[in-house]
This record gives C-alpha cells, sequence and structure tokens, in this order.
C-alpha cells in the first residue's frame, strides 16, 4: 500500500503486505498563530483571565479541570513539574508507575499526565520512551524542570533546633547530593524515592532523620527546610512530556515535534531519512534509538525517536514527514507543542549559581 491519505488530526497506522505502515497529519492543524504570545500572565490561582490553566511555563486553550497524573508520591518533582507547566490551581493523581500514568490519562481518569522523559544528569528514561509506543496518547506540551534538592526534616515539637545525623532519599538524590552530605559528616539511607522518604518521616514521626527532596515536600508533609540547593551540580534539569488524548488544542509560537519511526534494514536507510529534513531546512534537535519489542523478527530490531524544530503541518515540516512514509516501515506523530525554555534560559533566570541555604536556627549538625 504506497498511496497516501489525507488525514485530520490523528495517526492511522495500516497493515500492507510491508508490514506496518503509517500516516501522519497533513493538514487540519489546530489553528496556530506564529510568532504570538501564549504563556499569559497568570493569577495567584494559576489561572489567566480566561479561566484556562497557566504556569510559568505553560498554557492550555481548555480549562484543566479533571486532575494532572504523575508518578510517585505527593510532593515528588513530577508533581513539582506539573505546578509549574500548569499552575496550582489544578488537583493532582499520585500514580505507582509510568504506565499507570497512561493508564489514568488513557481511562479519562486524568486530563494529562505529566511524563519525565531525560534528565540533564542521569540521561534518557527508557520506560517512559516505550511507553509512548505502546500507548496511543499524543504530547501536548513540555517543561523543563530545574531539580533543586532541599534537606528536610520534622520539626521539634518544644521549636529547638532541629538536629540530624542521617539522611534519607533514593540513591539517585543521595548521589546527586554527595559532597555536601560528605561536608556535613551525615550517614545515608537509601528509600524508595525522594517524597517517599518525607512522607515516611512525616508519618513515622522520625526525629533525626532528613529527607532530600522538593520543597514541595516540605509543604505536604509539614517538614522544615533546612537547607536548599544542596546538590553538586547545580545545572540539573529533568524535562517532562505533558501528554494528553488527542489533537493539542493549543496555539503554539515556537513549535517542536515528535515522531516514532523505523527504517528498513539496508546501508544508508537511516541517513535517507534524516536528509529529508536536512534538505528542507528543518533542524533536528534530538534522535534516539530503543530496540523495537513485539516485532516477529529475531534479533535486534530498532526504532528511533526523533524531535525537530517545527510544527508538523508546516510545509517545510510536512513535506518531510510525507517523503519518511515513503521509505520508512512505520512513523508514528506523538504531537506537536510548545517548546519549553532552554536550561540555560532558565537557569540564568534564577541567578547566578547559588550557594546552599542554611537556616541556623532551625539546623545543628
Amino acid at each position: 500500500m504506497r498511496r497516501r491519505r489525507r488525514i485530520v488530526g490523528v495517526v492511522v497506522l495500516c497493515s500492507s503486505g510491508q508490514g506496518v505502515r503509517g500516516f501522519v497529519v497533513r493538514g487540519g492543524a489546530p489553528t496556530v498563530r506564529r510568532g504570538s504570545v501564549i504563556r499569559r500572565a497568570a493569577n495567584d490561582n494559576g489561572k489567566n483571565n480566561n479561566g484556562f490553566a497557566a504556569g510559568p511555563y505553560g498554557f492550555h486553550g481548555l480549562p484543566v479541570e479533571k486532575p494532572i497524573a504523575f508518578q510517585g508520591e505527593f510532593g515528588a518533582y513530577s508533581e513539582e513539574a506539573a505546578y509549574q507547566h500548569f499552575g496550582s490551581s489544578i488537583t493532582t493523581l499520585p500514580c505507582k508507575s509510568f504506565q499507570d500514568v497512561f493508564n489514568a490519562v488513557d481511562a479519562g481518569e486524568a486530563a494529562y499526565g505529566m511524563l519525565p522523559m531525560e534528565n540533564s544528569n542521569a540521561g534518557s528514561i527508557n520506560k517512559s520512551y516505550d511507553l509512548l509506543m505502546e500507548y496511543d496518547l499524543r504530547v501536548h506540551g513540555e517543561t523543563t524542570l530545574r531539580v533543586k534538592h532541599s534537606l528536610l526534616a520534622l520539626p521539634n515539637d518544644d521549636g529547638s533546633p532541629v538536629i540530624v545525623d542521617r539522611v534519607r532519599s533514593h540513591p539517585q538524590a543521595l548521589a546527586q547530593c554527595e559532597k555536601y552530605l560528605t561536608a556535613q559528616g551525615l550517614a545515608i539511607e537509601a528509600g524508595s524515592d525522594t517524597a517517599g522518604s518525607a512522607r515516611e518521616i512525616a508519618q513515622n514521626k522520625l526525629h533525626g532523620v532528613g529527607a532530600i527532596c522538593s520543597k514541595l515536600a516540605a509543604e505536604r508533609y509539614g517538614l522544615d527546610v533546612l537547607a536548599t540547593g544542596i546538590e553538586d551540580n547545580k545545572f540539573n534539569f529533568t524535562r517532562f512530556f505533558c501528554l494528553g488524548k488527542g489533537v493539542n488544542p493549543n496555539p503554539i509560537a515556537t513549535a517542536k515535534t515528535s515522531i516514532i519511526f523505523a527504517v528498513s534494514d539496508k546501508p544508508g536507510s537511516l541517513v535517507a531519512a534524516l536528509e529529508e529534513f536536512g534538505r528542507r531546512t528543518v533542524n533536528i534537535i534530538k534522535l534516539e534509538s530503543r530496540p523495537r519489542r513485539r516485532t516477529i523478527s529475531p534479533g535486534f530490531n530498532y526504532i528511533f525517536y526523533l524531535d525537530f524544530q517545527g510544527h508538523h503541518a508546516d510545509p517545510p515540516c510536512a513535506a518531510a514527514l510525507m517523503r519518511l512514509l515513503e521509505s520508512c516501515a512505520f512513523v508514528k506523530l506523538l504531537g506537536s507543542y510548545e517548546a519549553a525554555p532552554q536550561p540555560r534560559d532558565l537557569f540564568n533566570a534564577e541567578a547566578a549559581i547559588e550557594t546552599p541555604t542554611l537556616d541556623p536556627a532551625l539546623m545543628q549538625i
């Protein structure tokens, strides 16, 4: 099957004698106004004047009435990313796993899901990429969260200074604060996750035990913030996708598009696919491969995840995608969405590199 289909707003996968082929959007995209300012000022409730959800780095063209799903406990960095993107007016839905986030959105229990995709220190999150292939959800936005670790502890009932001698958190968070913990002479205990460690300390009244997590967790569980900005590498960012059902309804000023595709197993096939973007001056931002699961062919077969600048309906992008369909085993459009600010811009916006701030009235080590 080589003929093209003109469809609106969806990705259709069709069977043919050559296997599964993909048909992407060509035309019929949501109305966009290039160059328009869409990050409108939010009020104290995290909504703009039209009642839509609006965070510092996100805007949604429809009211967000259902919860935002995220993986982890209340106070997790994923929940912080949800508030950063949508504003403070939303409600959130914690999920045990990334797959539960997909299921919650797919079943209509949540309006959107916040999915971490990659960290500037630890790299890509493979499970997230695998689930994008398995489910039929679309990327409606992205946000980049600066991960600022804080040291939290249970306050004393009599208001006396808090003394901690050991710290509990996710092993990755502990490793990211190794220099600070060593300098302070604190023993470490591995926990299930960052926010979960804070919850355990609060629920079990564990005095003398600190937790490394977000400042949001301190608000959630009534803990004192003893120190903040204690991570060794200040340039620590996590990129999140905002996942939803159907076509992204939001106006887009600075567009980015994500796709998944697979090429035939012959020399030059991947290069030929990528050249379709280059010859049309479409800038590829990210390219990553993952082993393809659920294939009848033995051995390793790979699919590619690609991000490029521009909207899928822009003529150069649309032309590149249509050419991709002619040569690739399949193409899946994940969505076009407003590109988040670059980490360096977010970092500079928070002024110069901070040193860890301590409150001597609260902490004695």
